[in-house]
């Protein structure tokens, strides 16, 4: 999708701040991904950070792991967007 967005707005990404940008995306998600109760790094950070209770909340219509697991992902895939524009020309 990133390919076909780069395309649609006329920018060239440079070969390495693709290679960059999808690195970032695979270590990030990688990381988060792993959910091993009591391992995993997002309930980590969430225990350290005081927001332990919301990411065990399983009720009332909310996931509270799923919420952190959003917010994780969405803002990695913001700098990785940013990585890969980094060296961007325009055709």
């Amino acid at each position: 999708m990133a390919g076909a967005g780069a395309r649609a707005l006329g920018l060239r990404v440079h070969p390495a701040a693709a290679a960059a940008a999808l690195a970032v995306s695979f270590t990030t998600h990688y990381a988060a991904d792993r959910r091993v109760p009591g391992k995993g790094l997002l309930e980590k950070i969430a225990n350290k950070t005081g927001k332990g209770n919301f990411y065990r909340l399983a009720s009332h219509g909310m996931n509270g792991a799923f919420q952190l697991d959003s917010a994780w992902h969405h803002g990695w895939e913001t700098v990785a967007a940013l990585i890969a524009t980094t060296k961007s020309t325009t055709r």
